[in-house]
């Protein structure tokens, strides 16, 4: 049992450092910069267009300093603009230019292709299982990482 628990950390550590490569090399050949949650900011915003700043970052899991670098140099780029909502003086939303639909659409394909190759040869049940396994997981490790914080307030 010993065993299969360390063999279970090295796969995912494997599937990440493997996932990684291919979404870095993605999303730097579409001409984003990898590292900043740039293709995730997009993917987001052409599922909800017309959001908070604040409501990105927590949607994306990106931390608010990585958040307005990423939305700076989206912006520079030409792919969103932000602003301001006639009933909110204090924050902007965010939306996507026509340029930024298009290269999202490119995101959303490179993510769809992602998706084709996590799920080739599996079925459905294959799928089912592995999924509520890596739910489970990220629970577990959920837990661990609360415990951990508990201890150091």
């Amino acid at each position: 049992m010993e065993k299969q628990k360390s063999t279970v950390r090295e796969a995912l550590r494997d599937l990440e450092i493997i996932r990684r490569k291919y979404v870095q090399q993605s999303v730097t050949a579409l001409g984003l910069t990898w590292g900043q949650g740039q293709a995730r900011i997009l993917d987001k915003l052409l599922t909800q267009d017309h959001i908070t700043q604040k409501e990105l970052s927590d949607q994306c899991g990106i931390d608010v300093t990585t958040m307005s670098r990423a939305l700076d140099r989206l912006e520079e780029a030409g792919f969103l603009c932000r602003k301001k909502p006639p009933d909110c003086r204090r924050s902007y939303q965010i939306a996507l230019t026509e340029a930024g639909r298009d290269k999202a659409r490119q995101v959303r394909a490179m993510f769809d292709s992602l998706d084709e190759g996590i799920w080739w040869e599996f079925d459905e049940e294959e799928m089912e299982t592995v999924l509520a396994g890596l739910k489970k997981i990220t629970r577990n490790i959920g837990a661990l990482y609360d415990a951990e914080s508990d201890k150091k307030t």
